[in-house]
């Protein structure tokens, strides 16, 4: 598997995932939700997202600080509705909050724009949340542009 070598700040570097790390993923999902909806308290459904896509097929990167894991990037593939295209589609890219602001992100993103090249892919998509500004300033930065809103309705 392709891993970028880039150039990462002193006491940080970047290593491929493994199917041991699935719930290590897990506590990044979690902590990802938990930082957006933090009036919700329970995330067990999200073992099942992780059961259900991680395979070979769906990589997961680290970058670590001293040994320990602060971010990650998980890839998969997704199908382009419009052109029916295989792209590659990020379903998580997370930086811990105290190691923003350094470059990391990026690092993942220029991983995930190697691995989806190298499988072909003509795009490379993402879901983020609309108040998530920092985070849709860093892809608009990176050349990600809009192309869909998805919508929901409460029922109850």
């Amino acid at each position: 598997m392709i891993a970028v070598k880039m150039s990462l700040p002193d006491g940080y570097q970047q290593r491929k995932g493994s199917h041991i790390d699935q719930t290590l993923l897990i506590d990044f999902m979690c902590k990802t939700y938990q930082e957006f909806f933090p009036e919700q308290k329970k995330f067990s459904h999200l073992a099942d997202t992780v059961a259900q896509y991680f395979s070979d097929a769906t990589p997961l990167w680290w970058i670590e600080f001293k040994k320990k894991p602060i971010g990650c990037l998980w890839m998969g593939s997704g199908v382009d509705q419009v052109t029916g295209q295989k792209y590659g589609h990020i379903f998580l890219v997370y930086i811990s909050p105290e190691h923003r602001r350094q470059g990391l992100a990026t690092v993942l993103l220029k991983q995930a724009e190697m691995w989806a090249k190298s499988q072909g892919n003509f795009q490379l998509g993402l879901q983020v949340f609309l108040d998530n500004q920092p985070a849709i300033n860093l892809y608009q930065n990176f050349g990600f542009q809009s192309q869909s809103l998805l919508m929901v309705k409460p029922l109850g």
